[in-house]
């Protein structure tokens, strides 16, 4: 079961669509997916994804503004707030400049419109900087925010990242945004001849099919999708739980804090590797030997790959079970990604 199956607001979510059970989370993609099956059914199918995405915005009533320099901002204030009287758009900007609180998307259901404007639900979608990266998935977040009816009127509601409806929404675009009927030619064309996914796989499905997608989030609706155990990493600089928790503490001397060592920050295993305890903790140091290391040591932005063993990783003078894998991995900025997967079919317990 997902972890999302437990949050008392997914289990409202899958009551009120009437598809509540065990597996609430898995009810209600299933939900959607028969949901835009059937408007692509009465469309005659559909070519690539920007025709899904603009058949599904326009039975949505819903409109996307884009944020790319802060003029646009400006034309958001003219089109909205000073154009259809809809007051909200005059200060929303607000709401995207806190950098301790990323926003990348807010939905906003217009006062002034009619049940029947194409334009009565505008999503903000934030694109300057770093964010670009995210445009894909941030315009797939709010359709889904969209087709649960979690859109806001007068004034929009900002969710951490982790509360269980944002985690939800990213869940369902992450479904539907890959839509299978498209997403898994694509993904089959790409992995012939390949035993293990790669980031060519990867890069592939961009090219041929999901050319506005983000390489991160490809790579997460491939892994979603493999029936065999993958973990997405990265690794970067930090420190030990214990060594975090001296730094937080203050100090009467202004010392440089202790260099950190190459850890691997963040751990993702798809649902496969979860159920053959395939893992590797998240935070623990990576080994001299794995070619993450190296990756990281050359700031060569090349990807690489080789097999290793997970029993050189090791915490505390205790190594990770031996299991045979294979790495690939790729320097981007501070960190290196990277995907692991076993050797063999099924990973040691």
């Amino acid at each position: 079961m997902n972890r999302l199956d437990y949050a008392t607001e997914v289990i409202a979510l899958a009551k009120e669509l009437g598809v509540g059970g065990v597996t609430p989370v898995e009810n209600i993609l299933i939900y959607y997916q028969t949901k835009i099956d059937g408007w692509v059914t009465s469309v005659g199918g559909v070519a690539n994804i920007d025709d899904l995405e603009a058949l599904v915005i326009r039975k949505l009533q819903m409109v996307f503004e884009e944020i790319n320099s802060d003029d646009d901002w400006e034309r958001l204030k003219d089109v909205y707030a000073r154009g259809m009287k809809e007051f909200v758009f005059g200060g929303i900007r607000t709401r995207f400049e806190d950098d301790d609180n990323l926003t990348y998307g807010a939905l906003v259901q217009r006062a002034n419109a009619t049940t029947t404007d194409l334009n009565r639900f505008v999503a903000i979608i934030d694109c300057r900087g770093n964010k670009q990266a995210r445009r894909f998935f941030t315009r797939w977040h709010e359709i889904a925010h969209r087709l649960t009816t979690h859109a806001d009127l007068l004034e929009p509601v900002y969710r951490s990242e982790q509360d269980p409806i944002e985690k939800m929404m990213d869940e369902i675009a992450a479904h539907i945004g890959f839509y299978e009927p498209l997403f898994a030619p694509a993904h089959h064309e790409a992995r012939i001849g390949h035993s293990h996914l790669k980031f060519a796989v990867v890069e592939s499905i961009i090219e041929k099919a999901f050319p506005t997608a983000s390489f991160q989030s490809t790579l997460f609706a491939c892994t979603r999708r493999s029936e065999h155990p993958v973990l997405y990493l990265e690794a970067t600089l930090a420190h030990k739980k214990e060594v975090k928790r001296k730094l937080q503490t203050l100090s009467l001397f202004d010392d440089d804090p202790p260099p950190g060592e190459l850890r691997a920050v963040k751990v993702i295993a798809n649902n496969a590797a979860v159920r053959e305890s395939f893992n590797i903790p998240t935070n623990m140091q990576v080994p001299a030997s794995s070619v993450i290391r190296r990756l990281f040591d050359s700031e060569v932005q090349t990807v690489h790959s080789e097999e290793e063993d997970l029993s050189h990783w090791e915490s505390r003078g205790k190594a990770l079970n031996g299991c045979p894998v294979i790495v690939e991995g790729r320097r981007i900025s501070d960190r290196v990604v990277a995907i692991v997967q076993p050797i063999d079919s099924r990973a040691s317990a």
